[in-house]
């Protein structure tokens, strides 16, 4: 009788079991015709969509996409750097050396732009020669500079480099096509110059899912422009009505057309001045106004304080924009000269922090600096992280010796520690953290 009962116990759930069974099928191939056959229960009001497509939305909106956009100051290249990058033996030029201690600095960044003051317009094409077919020193100031330049600072981590500067024309209009040629055979990304009246005027490119305009200009240009070469700049011709208009025009189109950050390279200023203009204010406003994110300022050669300028659209809402009205140097032959006081020798990378969620904000997380200082050897003129040579001496300690030089080196440097930053900062009334050799702003006054 135990028996019979175990075994009517067992079938009864077989029974159940075969019944649940048929019950989840049914439910499964009514979700699995749900989701994948792109057909609805009438009942349900609900539009076609397939599984891919729901899991691809919901990665969407629950990513947040990060960006790091970064610029430098002006980037130029002397004889004295050709000297020190010239192998005799194989005839060419290696200016990485230049880039060996700060690279990692760039490599942390998604996206990284700077001013290239010169031309490559070829061996022997530039306005004069020197021993090597280039020329570009402290007395001529024409700048015609070798090829390799663009790979090394393609290999140092630059993407993209402005070329609208006063120095555009130092090889005559042949070689504003020749140096974008050079650029971009280096992988590089390039404006501000162009080799065609139909080129675009900017570039709108994808920066991890970040569509991000870019727009560079130079105030004046060394050199005369025809009316039929005028295309081959973004000149703003001495701060003229007509072509500020025609640049704040550009930003703007620049948003209609789906760039949700706007990044401006603008050659300005006063060389040699870190006071910062009314003129140049109002310039920066009407460009914040138009559309502009981040304004990074070259020209002056030293760098300038930044400013944070808020402004209303016809709607009354408000946006604020960044300007850095010069990062100073990144890499040059200039040096700090007591008689006069101008620290050409020091310079700041300015990297802003974003990030995207689903949503499709793009919100400005903050800024950090790193104070930059050009120094000089036997072996090469290099890039030096400045926070990193004072609180890291002993990493550095092959490059600097006792010697009176390497004093007055270091003497620099640790000026650059402190005065970079207070001068970014002027009299804004932002505050900052340092870590890491970095200094990050706050926008929290």
């Amino acid at each position: 009788m135990r028996e019979i009962k175990k075994l009517a116990l067992v079938l009864g759930c077989a029974l159940l079991f075969v019944v649940f069974y048929f019950l989840c099928a049914g439910s499964a191939k009514n979700a699995k015709d749900y989701y994948t056959s792109g057909t609805r229960p009438a009942q349900s009001g609900m539009t076609s969509i397939s599984i891919e497509d729901e899991v691809h939305r919901y990665v969407v909106q629950s990513m947040v996409r990060e960006v790091r956009i970064t610029g430098t100051g002006d980037l130029m290249f002397y004889d004295y750097q050709m000297e020190r990058a010239y192998d005799s033996e194989t005839q060419t030029f290696d200016f990485s050396p230049s880039f060996r201690y700060i690279r990692k600095y760039l490599e942390e960044s998604t996206y990284v732009l700077g001013n290239f003051e010169g031309t490559m317009a070829g061996k022997n094409k530039g306005a004069g020669s020197n021993e090597y077919g280039y020329w570009s020193d402290s007395q001529n100031m024409n700048f015609n500079v070798p090829e390799a330049v663009a790979a090394d600072l393609k290999d140092a981590g630059f993407d993209m480099l402005t070329t609208a500067n006063n120095h555009l024309l130092d090889s005559g209009t042949d070689g504003v096509a020749a140096t974008i040629d050079a650029i971009t055979a280096a992988g590089l990304a390039q404006t501000g110059s162009f080799k065609s009246e139909s080129d675009a005027r900017y570039v709108i490119t994808d920066v991890n899912d970040i569509r991000v305009g870019i727009i560079a200009y130079t105030n004046l240009v060394s050199g005369q422009l025809d009316e039929a070469n005028s295309y081959m700049v973004n000149s703003l011709d001495n701060y003229t009505e007509e072509n500020i208009e025609l640049m704040c025009s550009q930003i703007k189109q620049m948003r209609s057309s789906g760039a949700e950050y706007v990044v401006v390279n603008l050659h300005f200023g006063e060389k040699y001045s870190s006071a910062v203009t009314e003129a140049e204010q109002e310039l920066a406003r009407r460009l914040v106004e138009a559309g502009a994110d981040v304004i990074f300022g070259s020209y002056p050669h030293v760098v300038k304080p930044m400013e944070v300028i808020t402004v209303q659209d016809e709607s009354g809402s408000s946006r604020s924009g960044l300007v850095f009205y010069s990062l100073g140097n990144f890499i040059s032959s200039m040096q700090f000269q007591s008689a006069n006081g101008y620290p050409r020798d020091l310079g700041a990378i300015a990297t802003v922090l974003l990030s995207k969620t689903g949503s499709g904000d793009v919100q400005l997380d903050g800024v950090e600096i790193v104070p930059v200082y050009t120094d000089w050897t036997d072996e090469d003129i290099a890039v030096l992280p400045v926070c990193e040579v004072v609180d890291n001496e002993e990493a550095f300690a092959d490059r600097f010796g006792d010697d009176a030089s390497s004093i007055l080196d270091m003497q620099r440097i640790e000026d650059g520690y402190e005065s970079v930053i207070k001068t970014i900062i002027g009299d804004s009334g932002l505050t900052y953290d340092y870590s890491n050799y970095k200094y990050k702003i706050s926008f929290e006054k």
